[in-house]
């Protein structure tokens, strides 16, 4: 986990990695399905569902509200 600025709970957060699920529906809503999607991580705040590159908040995005109850810490 890291420790990051969260753009939509405007607080620093942890982050983890995006699981398997989310990297798809990344993949699917950007309609590209060759878009690295390895370092990009999520707010671990229950109902967040921004989610951003590991060293940025610039190509970041919201996850589908599919993924409002799936938002907790992984490990």
């Amino acid at each position: 986990m890291i420790r990051r600025a969260c753009r939509t709970c405007g607080t620093m957060q942890d982050f983890r990695k995006l699981n398997a699920k989310e990297r798809a529906a990344v993949r699917e809503e950007r309609k590209d399905p060759r878009l690295y999607v390895d370092n990009l991580w999520r707010c671990t705040v229950p109902g967040c569902l921004w989610y951003q590159p590991y060293l940025h908040t610039d190509g970041g995005g919201v996850l589908p509200e599919r993924f409002k109850g799936e938002a907790a810490p992984a490990g």
